[in-house]
């Protein structure tokens, strides 16, 4: 049995032929996008795209959490560790199967795939200390 990995290239992606590993253009495994963890404050809206674990706080009122979309094949999963009170809904740019997700209490999860720019974001799995958080379906 050979150890000898094949790749193809396509249009900028690189293949692992055999493999689902896909890369667009320019992107690396260290690609932060695809490691690492970043922190998200009460009161900040955006949930960035800049690495694959997001620690949400939420402050005292309601949040009307935003998600741009991301790139093909990019995962990241959105956990509320620190529940201030108020409920964080995340609501994608682009999404298929859903339109928001309520953040309520900590521990709540989610994790999400960017497909393409048509599909958005899918859910892959949603979980929570007394119950998932609540996903508000298309």
């Amino acid at each position: 049995m050979s150890n000898t990995q094949n790749y193809m290239e396509q249009g900028g992606a690189v293949w692992r032929v055999g493999g689902s590993l896909v890369l667009e253009a320019g992107a690396t495994l260290t690609d932060e996008r695809f490691l690492g963890s970043v922190a998200v404050a009460a009161d900040e809206l955006v949930i960035p795209l800049t690495a694959r674990y997001v620690s949400k706080t939420t402050g005292a009122d309601a949040e009307a959490l935003t998600l741009a979309d991301g790139t093909p094949g990019q995962v990241i999963t959105i956990s509320l560790d620190a529940d201030g009170g108020g409920t964080g809904t995340l609501t994608p740019a682009t999404a298929t199967g859903f339109v928001s997700i309520a953040f309520a209490d900590a521990g709540d999860n989610a994790t999400l795939e960017y497909i393409d720019d048509t599909v958005g974001w899918i859910i892959l799995g949603t979980a929570g200390v007394a119950a998932p958080p609540a996903v508000a379906l298309a």
